[in-house]
């Protein structure tokens, strides 16, 4: 509980500022000390406000600038409680009063209990979505107040002096506000407990000294000073300030309820003296002092301090009198009972836990323990509770509802810590984590050599300029300035080539190290035009010192950003290269069901298919974030937390996904990561998460431009980053404000439609969207309604970035076989992810035919990356959903091959041309209209089929019921053209090498000019992969 100020900063920027001179060195160690101690007295993050997870129980704080109370305490007041964060960001200059531990409270900052000016500047702006400043909010409804919150305390209500106040304060465990006679949760003087007043001079202490009170700390959070001699002087005088007779020993218990909330429960007074309960201790007249026992007068074999009361001062009237003096006749107080030390024994010798006695369970159709307890007296007191004391209440039927009324008589409480500030406790961290020094020297033991010295030769480059810039500073005695920063640094962002030639240089033949074992993924960063800056540790390791300068003088770290030019690379975090692939389930599935599957999948030889990733989605987590804000698994579904199942998922040779939403709640109203993104992504890559599926539901209506989303999705792309673990990161946006224009930096992947379901095309006014810019994509989206939308935008794809169109429905029953072959062939045609979502263990034969067809997963997984283009789409035979049409689509694959889809959503069978012409369209013409030469339709073409080799059922059965088991993904079979193992030759290898399995059956070829016929079914597909033939001939129509 402290005024706030900047009086110790000033006196370090004098010392400072009076050497006469200081060495580059000696300046940035000294910066550094100065981070140090900053650190030490702000050891948590103060970058989010704890509004958007609602009641917690929190440490607080009452700003007395903003809301300064009357002198008088019964006029009116509007008292605000502000979060830890909120304290030093929003009102770090105001005068403070710490509150410390408050229950269910909501952050009142930015909103009408605080003045409009002073604003929130860590909430989002409901409208806008942009953090800050926010105010005139309305404020929670369900936070409670009491005069805390006026600087004033105990029952005393004297108002609070750090700076005067000696001894420990204890806080009650608060079962009533004052609105109901309660104190509501206040910090009370022992003295003032016993009712003596705050005009006795407690005695000096003699031997070991009470725990110091939270209340009278002056390491308030927020302030770094040092205590001052005469500070240090008083706080050595807490230690020696003895706890007034009559009032127990501090280790013998462990909370307390005051004489005010008691009164307002008059039930819990009867616990008195009970198991896990001290004898009541009486509030009693300052008249009445010198009849107090002094402490130790009363005392058990133990050291437990009995009440300050007397026989003729009754507390409770016990039901009969007792020959061992348990109780003192009719009119005794509640006295400890005749042989404390042997009462706690027994309770030992019946608990087989040595450090908590046994617990009491108390069922309902068991007699009452509550009615077995002696009946109360009237007198006032306060109760203190023991450690243990939640496991001695009455359960029953009749005593349970008064608990239910306190969770804290029930459970212990957890309170909610902020994150710890960016620096780790043993200095060093993931990329992308701790102090930019840190960053650089992970970045460099987690790279490959090449880039590593590259990386040096930036530093040493950056390392000189710096030095040079401090020098003359160092050399004057002149202090160096915000402007001499800010200044240095935009000359500094003139010099990039300078920056790229230092990291060439560490390329060049002559140098030490054979650089030529450079894998080719690296090649190209020799090259000035790919090398991204920002990304070198040597720059994050330089730029550490000018970070120095910049907290001293409180420069934003802003004006570092951009002293490298990151220039883009294929995939913004290195991820995807091809489409994803895998399988998601969601609500109702468990650990074992997640475990199980994934063994199945092995068994099945899909994992060895390519399908990589195991995705939990929705409905994994608990209701509630735990104390310090993170997500929490459901403990009953996966009773040994997510990690335990993301360990076993890898050892299987998967990779593990999860689900959550950039929004309040995901679509099943679980705990989501609208505003928790930073806490959020650690806790997904420690519990090993290498996918992350990011719904859009409960958005706070931060949506609606394409900056909106953009920042809102960019916020966890930044976020999983900094944790340093490559995750896949899919947005699930459903097309809202155009992702593929901009997701492309910042994602893997996007959702670019409202959700799909099991249906080829009927309509649904719940998906209204029949173009891709709808600005309502809904649900219940088709199959065709989907790909409809998708084909104008299909060259939004690429690697490291695809079009999401939603998962696969293959094997869920409301399509037919023909159906489910175009929805996957149209998957894997335009580049989509392909996730399963059928269930594994139950999937049919045709099912498992169709999603392990490696002929058609080997166009999905090219590393060409192009997606398919559909060159025509024209009317046809309407089903009956009004419903028909019939499509072109063509893709270019690697190595000069092509694939073509032939799609009928006609409601008959049909006959359907391509000519060669049609097909290399977009090679006919150049932008002008110029044509081109030589063209790939004026040569023959092999053509094979992608779904000749489908597995037959029979086959497809016997590896399902295990009659012809794929262990480890090798097929226990003669028949090795039915199934593939992309894990032993990937994709791309194996149609170098013609696998038959990917290439399909060549079935016939087409001459130059030529056409390709085929009988395609209704709600069908023909699919084909052309390999460009040696020679030319002439032209013809080829019928398949």
């Amino acid at each position: 509980m402290e005024n706030k100020d900047s009086e110790h900063n000033g006196h370090r920027l004098a010392r400072a500022e009076s050497h006469d001179s200081q060495t580059a060195s000696e300046f940035i160690n000294s910066q550094l000390q100065l981070e140090a101690d900053a650190r030490e007295a702000l050891p948590y993050a103060f970058d989010h406000c704890t509004q958007p997870l609602g009641p917690l129980r929190q440490n607080l704080f009452s700003c007395l600038t903003c809301n300064p109370p009357p002198k008088s305490t019964s006029d009116p007041y509007t008292p605000a409680g502000v979060c830890y964060s909120c304290s030093i960001a929003c009102h770090g200059e105001h005068e403070l009063v710490e509150l410390f531990n408050r229950r269910n409270f909501t952050c009142d900052c930015g909103t009408t209990r605080l003045p409009a000016t002073s604003p929130c500047t860590l909430r989002l702006d409901p409208v806008t979505g942009i953090k800050g400043p926010v105010h005139s909010q309305p404020a929670a409804g369900g936070n409670t107040y009491n005069q805390n919150f006026r600087n004033r305390f105990c029952g005393c209500k004297e108002l609070y002096d750090a700076h005067t106040e000696k001894g420990t304060m204890f806080q009650c465990l608060g079962l009533a506000g004052e609105s109901e006679g309660g104190c509501g949760e206040d910090w009370w003087h022992p003295e003032c407990i016993l009712g003596h007043g705050r005009n006795r001079p407690r005695t000096k202490k003699t031997e070991s000294s009470p725990k110091p009170s939270p209340v009278s700390t002056h390491e308030s959070l927020g302030n770094g000073s040092d205590p001052t001699p005469n500070q240090r002087e008083e706080e050595e005088d807490h230690g020696d300030e003895e706890l007034p007779p009559g009032f127990p020993a501090e280790d013998d218990f462990e909370t307390f309820v005051c004489y005010k909330c008691v009164d307002a429960n008059p039930w819990i007074k009867r616990y008195a003296s009970s198991t896990g309960f001290l004898p009541p201790v009486l509030k009693t007249e300052e008249k009445t002092l010198e009849g107090h026992p002094k402490l130790g007068d009363n005392r058990s074999g133990h050291g437990t301090t009995t009440t300050a009361a007397t026989h003729e001062d009754t507390v409770h009237d016990a039901p009969n009198g007792s020959a061992d003096g348990t109780y003192a006749g009719t009119n005794s107080i509640m006295s400890p009972r005749a042989n404390p030390l042997k009462r706690r024994a027994e309770d030992d010798e019946e608990s087989h836990d040595l450090t908590r006695p046994k617990k009491t369970k108390i069922e309902a159709n068991q007699n009452c323990y509550y009615e077995s307890l002696p009946q109360p007296g009237n007198k006032t007191v306060s109760l203190f509770l023991k450690e243990d004391f939640r496991d001695h209440f009455c359960r029953c039927a009749n005593c349970y509802p008064n608990l239910r009324k306190h969770p804290q008589l029930l459970e212990e409480e957890e309170s909610y810590e902020p994150p710890l500030s960016e620096e780790e406790e043993n200095g060093r961290g993931s990329v992308g984590t701790g102090s930019l020094l840190d960053r650089g020297e992970a970045a460099l033991n987690n790279v490959d050599r090449v880039r590593a010295i590259e990386g040096v030769m930036v530093y040493n480059h950056l390392k000189d300029k710096v030095k040079s810039f401090l020098q003359p500073f160092a050399e004057s005695g002149q202090a160096v300035g915000a402007e001499d920063i800010k200044a240095y640094f935009e000359k500094l962002r003139g010099d990039e080539q300078a920056i790229k030639s230092a990291a060439m240089a560490g390329s060049e033949p002559g140098n030490e190290d054979n650089r030529r074992e450079q894998s080719a993924a690296h090649s190209s960063s020799k090259d000035p035009r790919s090398l991204n800056l920002s990304w070198h540790p040597g720059c994050i390791i330089a730029a550490n010192m000018a970070r120095q300068m910049v907290r001293a003088f409180q420069l934003s770290a802003a004006l570092l950003a951009p002293v490298a030019v990151a220039l883009g690379s294929a995939s913004y975090n290195g991820l995807a290269k091809t489409p994803p692939m895998g399988w998601a389930y969601g609500c109702d599935i468990d650990a074992d069901t997640l475990l199980e599957t994934a063994e199945i999948m092995v068994d099945f030889g899909l994992r060895d298919l390519g399908y990589k990733y195991v995705i939990l989605d929705d409905c994994w987590q608990n209701m509630q974030r735990s104390p310090n804000g993170s997500l929490v698994a459901n403990a009953t579904n996966f009773p040994d937390g997510i990690k335990a199942v993301s360990d076993q998922i890898h050892d299987m040779g998967f990779m593990f996904g999860m689900y959550s939403s950039a929004g309040m709640y995901t679509c099943a109203q679980y705990p989501a990561s609208l505003g928790h993104e930073t806490i959020d992504a650690q806790t997904f890559a420690d519990w090993g998460v290498d996918y992350l599926k990011y719904d859009n539901c409960y958005n706070q209506g931060q949506e609606g431009t394409s900056k909106l989303s953009f920042d809102r999705y960019n916020t966890m792309s930044q976020a999983l980053n900094k944790t340093g673990r490559p995750i896949h990161y899919g947005m699930c946006n459903w097309g809202k404000d155009y992702p593929w224009n901009w997701a492309q930096t910042m994602a893997n992947s996007w959702r670019m439609s409202g959700d799909v379901y099991d249906s080829f095309d009927r309509p649904d006014d719940r998906c209204p969207c029949t173009t891709y810019d709808c600005e309502l994509p809904g649900f219940h989206c088709s199959i065709m309604n989907i790909i409809g939308k998708m084909a104008p935008v299909v060259d939004k794809g690429q690697p490291g970035a695809w079009n999401d169109l939603d998962m696969l429905e293959v094997g869920n029953g409301g399509m037919t076989d023909d159906e489910y072959k175009v929805h996957f062939s149209m998957w894997a045609m335009i580049k989509s992810p392909l996730i399963m979502g059928t269930n594994i263990p139950k999937m049919t034969a045709s099912t498992y035919s169709i999603l392990a067809n490696p002929a058609v997963i080997a166009i999905s997984q090219d590393s060409a990356g192009t997606p398919a283009v559909r060159v025509w789409n024209r009317a046809a035979d309407l089903d009956d959903y009004d419903q028909g049409s019939i499509s072109l689509w063509v893709m270019a694959l690697s190595g000069g091959d092509y694939a073509i889809a032939l799609l009928n959503a006609g409601n008959t069978d049909l006959q359907m041309n391509a000519t060669l012409q049609e097909i290399f369209i977009d090679k006919a013409t150049t932008a002008g209209g110029v044509t081109r030469g030589p063209l790939p339709s004026s040569k023959g073409w092999d053509i094979y089929d992608l779904w000749a080799n489908r597995m037959d059922d029979t086959m497809a059965s016997s590896i399902l019921h295990g009659n012809a088991t794929v262990t480890g993904g090798m097929m226990n079979t003669t028949n090795s053209r039915m199934l593939y193992n992309a894990t032993e030759t990937p994709y791309a290898d194996g149609v170098k090498q013609n696998k038959t399995a990917l290439l399909g059956v060549k079935i016939s070829s087409v001459d130059a000019m030529g056409t390709i016929q085929a009988m395609v079914p209704r709600h069908g597909i023909a699919m084909y992969r052309l390999r460009a033939q040696e020679g030319a001939s002439m032209s013809k129509r080829d019928e398949l």
